[in-house]
């Protein structure tokens, strides 16, 4: 089981001092198509198709990711040790049902909004456990967890990707166009005839630089996306929308509007 884990209601100016831990369990990552990084990042969502993550919200100052070189002279182990205020029957469910499961991380440095992903298949994911339930250091009641990585070469990475945490908007079937939302995942399906998609409406200004992936899902007539104008594809080759593939875009500021950058695509 594993669901949405918010900061518990108390009175306490520690309550202040939070952010949010993404997680997904390893089941849900991609493993066969996991990208590789670039200049130390990752920009893509590296989850299977409708796979969602989940949050902890831990204390901003109990995250602690650290990197210790491995025993092999090429990797490095990290820890990250996240305190979950307060204690609850759903809190301690979670705890104890997902003790030794193995995730991938996603969590954001407060000063610049600078996200970072661990867990992978190089290092079998990050394994949870707990090391404390009750009162914590500083006097007050909470959890403390620990998620740890095996030894990899990279054990943390930066992540400018989409951190999808809803299912995916269903695109209806023939369109050509569809509405950008806050969602980062778009599910295209079967067409009743060749279908290309000729533009994405709704685009503002602050939605430059997003990531957000396309999720293909036809057979006979899937929807093609070919290079133009609106979305610009790696060696302006067609991307057909069969079940299975998926397309990652970062959204653009051009002169004349928004366009569509591809930056990963299986």
């Amino acid at each position: 089981m594993l669901f949405d884990l918010p900061k518990q209601n108390k009175n306490s100016k520690l309550d202040a001092l939070k952010y949010r831990l993404w997680i997904a369990k390893m089941a849900d990552v991609d493993i066969d198509n996991y990208p590789k990084s670039v200049m130390a990042t990752i920009s893509v969502n590296v989850l299977l198709p409708g796979a969602v993550y989940k949050y902890l919200d831990a204390r901003v100052d109990t995250i602690n990711p650290n990197a210790v070189p491995g025993a092999a002279p090429l990797n490095g182990v990290l820890t990250l040790s996240p305190i979950i205020d307060g204690i609850s029957a759903a809190t301690l469910a979670w705890i104890y049902e997902n003790i030794g499961e193995d995730f991938v991380t996603i969590w954001e440095r407060c000063s610049d909004g600078q996200k970072f992903i661990a867990g992978s298949p190089c290092n079998g994911g990050m394994k949870f456990a707990y090391t404390s339930i009750g009162r914590q250091e500083d006097g007050t009641a909470g959890i403390a967890t620990t998620f740890t990585g095996g030894q990899c070469p990279e054990p943390i990475l930066l992540y400018d990707g989409p951190v999808p945490v809803a299912p995916p908007v269903q695109v209806a079937a023939d369109a050509t166009t569809f509405v950008l939302t806050p969602v980062p995942q778009y599910q295209l399906t079967e067409n009743t005839a060749d279908t290309v998609l000729s533009d994405i409406t709704n685009v503002t200004t602050a939605d430059v630089g997003r990531i957000i992936e396309v999720i293909g899902g036809g057979s006979v007539h899937p929807t093609t996306i070919t290079s133009s104008d609106k979305f610009i594809l790696n060696q302006g080759l067609d991307f057909i929308a069969s079940t299975g593939s998926r397309i990652s875009f970062e959204i653009t500021k051009t002169g004349t509007g928004f366009a569509f950058f591809e930056v990963y695509r299986i």
